[in-house]
């Protein structure tokens, strides 16, 4: 039986702002390009302290590997000899490369890695937005295209077969970060906590009081509403939104979630929450369902297990997939 999650009308993803039990902590920074925000239950501050040290090691190990944005990453040497030549990396990073291109498998390229192909062709920071004509999408969007990753298994290599072409995990590299740093605080003797980076976000055990987790999923037009409130436990949540990096020109807006097919903005949904058993997967499949939309998204999700969805169209309807019960009270 699948798993059913009450949602009562309630986007974005936010921890309760209960005031703190004793033996409850709170740490935040700011890595991977994203604010990270833990909540704890624990008897230890100082061993506390000690596991958030080491979660922020970890994570911006995994910058420092998987980053396409830095010079001397991994990915960064696979970008710069697309067309040339393989590239040897770690069993890890090849297994995230492998796990990325089994999403974009799965949604028929809604998720692609490659998408990197279109950098600098757009831009969303503030105050540098820049909108592309159709010839530069239209020469640049060749190059996008998860079929011409080549993966050597015994060699452990990573091949883009054309010059210029690029790879970029960020959608998917956050959600495995998340997951590893849940694994460093388990392994500190720290069971009980919500980890949060950005929309994506690991809820282990239970608060001080015994009682689970409780999150919400922000309105993605009115960050004061909620239209989902969770009380969760042992499961890992994401968001995907049009709303996250954006300008609009000319009335339209222009968001950062990019269909691979088309080299414009997805169209046809204002959020994408999922919930799977690790965030890895919910970060990947925020991003799919984004870009399939909320038909061919909630079909494909009724398809696989231990994954649910909640979805905002573009019209801002809401809608769950089979194993979420939306309530309008």
């Amino acid at each position: 039986m699948r798993k059913t999650f009450l949602l009562f009308l309630t986007l974005f993803i936010f921890i309760s702002s209960n005031p703190a039990y004793a033996g409850s902590f709170k740490k935040s920074t700011v890595v991977m390009g994203t604010d990270l925000e833990m909540n704890l239950v624990a008897e230890d501050e100082t061993a506390v302290n000690a596991a958030f040290d080491k979660v922020v090691a970890e994570m911006n190990r995994i910058e420092n590997v998987m980053s396409e944005w830095r010079e001397g990453t991994k990915v960064s040497e696979i970008n710069r000899n697309a067309g040339i030549k393989p590239v040897e990396v770690t069993e890890e990073l090849f297994n995230l490369i492998s796990a990325s291109i089994q999403v974009s498998e799965l949604t028929e390229g809604a998720f692609d890695i490659s998408w990197a192909s279109m950098r600098g062709v757009w831009s969303f920071a503030k105050g540098s937005e820049r909108l592309p004509t159709a010839e530069e999408i239209k020469e640049r969007l060749p190059l996008v295209n998860y079929k011409n990753i080549e993966l050597d298994n015994e060699k452990k290599t990573v091949y883009l077969k054309t010059k210029g072409m690029a790879i970029g995990l960020g959608a998917i590299a956050k959600g495995y970060a998340v997951d590893k740093a849940a694994q460093i605080l388990f392994n500190s003797g720290v069971r009980n906590f919500v980890i949060k980076a950005g929309g994506d976000m690991r809820v282990q055990g239970a608060q001080e009081n015994g009682k689970p987790w409780p999150i919400g999923i922000r309105h993605p037009r009115d960050r004061e509403k909620f239209i989902a409130k969770l009380h969760l436990t042992n499961i890992s949540i994401s968001t995907s939104g049009d709303y996250e990096r954006f300008f609009i020109r000319d009335g339209v807006l222009y968001h950062h979630i990019m269909d691979p097919k088309t080299g414009y903005p997805a169209r046809g949904s204002q959020s994408v929450t999922i919930i799977a058993h690790d965030t890895m997967t919910s970060d990947a499949f925020s991003t799919a369902i984004f870009v399939l939309g909320p038909e061919k998204g909630l079909k494909l999700i009724s398809k696989l297990k231990g994954i649910e969805a909640v979805i905002v169209d573009d019209t801002g309807k809401i809608s769950g997939s089979s194993g979420v019960d939306i309530r309008t009270k």
